[in-house]
This record gives structure tokens, C-alpha cells and sequence, in this order.
């Protein structure tokens, strides 16, 4: 591995980038405290934003502890009016948003000192954009989106320019299970685009006026009287005939709706979604699927910057960090590989 740091895969060539974890503890708040150090290092005036709650003390859910998230004076934060307490950095508070969660209403903000912040903010996709863009509006040059795996959204191409997968022991009790898990997270977000610019044209138009459609092989459409594309595989089947070509899928790809169209196929073809967070498919299911014939496109593909890792489990077990680190870099050769704990 060269001396390329994380900071240097990310900016400048993004400008809004998600972390993502592949489970709870899997060291996404490690991975996004590394960056926001590594951005300091480099003078990047940075916005965080996040599609739920992250640097509490203790995870809500699980009860384990968590790493706090730590800025500097001058980044711009999204957090929430219960989070604004007298232990964490002092904020300038820009704008109190009509968005409300359980915490309360979402707050946008400057850090008037270094110090430990909680990042708070919208589920919505559109709305996590919407404070992306008012975030560079305000000085930040490269915004940060703490999301989840349940909370993929922040990984649509629509969303940010790129994603950084944390994977780490959490995820398995072995190392060889851990690096299985994480292949299928990236396989089903490395699921490739669409190679016609003509049916991505059809299939934008079909996604956003929320249709089905099925496409004959000379380009002909033709629509199925779906409200939604969830558990309509047997709707979509009727409409497939020999000549067929492509099915675009206005929501999820599941594993109901993809049985009844690769049973009921009359010819090769293949299924498209809009992008990789739309897909939800158990790796398990996807092999066999596969073994079925399905060939799954996307409208626009997700961009996976780096993959980081976490040998230790708040569970009490840790693997031998390099033998991690190696295993993972051996299993995605073609994707930058870190130990952000270790440094490596």
C-alpha cells in the first residue's frame, strides 16, 4: 500500500461523500472521525450531516459506548435542539429547520470552538441533499453524510458523490465471514450501469414518473398496470414476451418480484432499478438468483471510494488487525482498503 491517505481518494474529486457502516460498531464513527482529522491536516473546511443521530456517548439502541465525534472551530454541523448541551462545542446556529425527529427539530449550525459535537438530521433523501447543498452555500467544501447501512440512502449517486464502506468485527465472529458479508455489501453496490444511453433515457423517464415498464428488444415500451413494482413480479410477468429485453423497476429490486420475472422470462434480459440502494436482496438469495440468470443494471452506479476496517468488537473479541486488513485487501483488490484504528 502506497502512503495515499483516505482524505486523498475523497477531495477534491467529491464533494459530498457518505460513510457507511455494514453493521452497528463496525467503526464507521472511527472511519468519520479519521477523515474529519485528516481534512484538518489539509485546511478543508468541512460540513457534517447525518441521516439520524451519531457522536452520542452511548449507542441509543445497544447501550455500548461510542467514539464521540470530535470538530474544529468553523465546521458546519447539522444536529438537533436536544443535543445543544453545555459539555459539547459551542454552536452559532444559522437556522432552526421545520424538520422534526424523536430529539427534536434539526438545527444547522457553525462550531464556534473545537470540541465534541452530536450530528443529527433528516431521514428523507431529498432533504439530506437539500442541507448538503445549503452546507457548501455556507463555506463547507466538502460535506460529510454519516449514514448506515438501514439508512442507505446517503449512498445514492443522487444523494453524494461517492461512499466509504466501514466494515469491521462487529460484522462476524470470524475474519473469513466479515470479508463475506462485505463482498456482498459491495457487489450489490458495484451492481454495474445500464451500457445504452437510450434505454437510461427510458428508464429516468419510467423511474420518475413512478412506472414499470418492459422493453422489446427494438425499443418498443410498454407499461404494467402497477401502482408499484414491489411484489408485482406476477403483474410484470404477463407483459414479458420473447422479444423482451429490459424490465425497469420504478422501486426495489426483491427477491419476490425478480423470482416471478426470471421464471416466467421468455427470452435473455435484464432488470434494471435506479440505483444500488434500491436493491435488497440477502446474499444468500442473490446467489441463487444469479444461478438463475439474473442480470441486474442500474440507472446510476454508486461510487465506492475506500473500504475501511475495525478488528476489535464492543462484543469483547478482535482479530489480529493486519490479518484483516490483508484479507479484505486481498478480496477487493480493485477498492483501497484501511485500517483507520491502526492507521494502516
Amino acid at each position: 500500500m502506497t502512503n495515499t491517505r483516505l482524505i486523498d481518494l475523497i477531495y477534491p474529486q467529491n464533494k459530498i461523500v457518505s460513510i457507511v457502516g455494514t453493521s452497528k460498531n463496525a467503526g464507521k464513527t472511527v472511519t468519520l472521525n479519521e477523515i474529519i482529522n485528516q481534512a484538518h491536516d489539509k485546511g478543508i473546511r468541512l460540513g457534517l450531516i447525518s441521516t439520524g443521530r451519531d457522536g452520542e456517548r452511548k449507542d441509543v439502541l445497544t447501550e455500548t459506548e461510542k467514539p464521540p465525534v470530535y470538530v474544529r472551530h468553523g465546521t458546519i454541523i447539522t444536529t438537533v435542539e436536544s443535543a445543544i448541551k453545555g459539555e459539547y462545542a459551542g454552536i452559532e446556529i444559522f437556522r432552526v429547520t421545520d424538520y422534526n425527529t424523536p430529539m427534536g427539530r434539526v438545527v444547522l449550525g457553525r462550531a464556534t470552538e473545537d470540541g465534541y459535537v452530536e450530528i443529527s438530521g433528516p431521514h428523507s433523501s431529498m432533504t439530506i441533499k437539500e442541507m448538503c447543498i445549503e452546507m457548501q452555500g455556507l463555506g463547507a467544501e466538502l460535506v460529510l453524510i454519516d449514514g448506515s447501512l438501514d439508512r442507505r440512502a446517503s449512498a445514492a449517486p443522487y444523494v453524494s458523490d461517492g461512499t466509504v464502506l466501514a466494515t469491521g468485527a462487529a460484522l462476524a465472529r470470524s475474519i473469513g465471514r466479515v470479508v463475506e458479508k462485505t463482498m456482498h455489501v459491495i457487489n450489490t453496490y458495484s451492481v454495474p450501469g445500464i451500457e445504452e444511453e437510450y434505454i437510461r433515457d427510458i428508464a429516468y423517464n419510467a423511474i420518475d414518473m413512478g412506472k414499470t415498464a418492459v422493453i422489446a428488444s427494438d425499443g418498443s415500451i410498454t407499461y404494467p398496470d402497477t401502482m408499484v413494482s414491489l411484489q408485482s413480479g406476477d403483474i410484470i410477468s404477463e407483459y414479458l414476451k420473447e422479444d423482451t429485453a429490459y424490465v425497469i423497476l420504478s422501486g426495489s429490486a426483491t427477491v419476490g418480484t425478480l423470482k416471478d420475472i426470471l421464471l416466467n422470462r421468455k427470452s435473455r434480459l435484464k432488470i434494471v432499478v435506479k440505483d444500488s440502494t434500491r436493491i435488497f436482496i440477502p446474499a444468500a438469495d442473490f446467489y441463487i438468483l444469479q444461478k438463475m440468470g439474473m442480470e441486474l443494471r442500474v440507472v446510476e452506479s454508486i461510487n465506492i471510494i475506500a473500504v475501511t476496517v475495525n478488528p476489535y468488537s464492543p462484543e469483547g473479541y478482535y482479530f489480529e488487525p493486519l490479518e484483516l486488513l490483508d484479507a479484505m485487501r486481498n478480496a477487493v483488490p480493485h477498492i483501497p482498503v484501511f485500517d483507520v484504528v491502526q492507521g494502516e
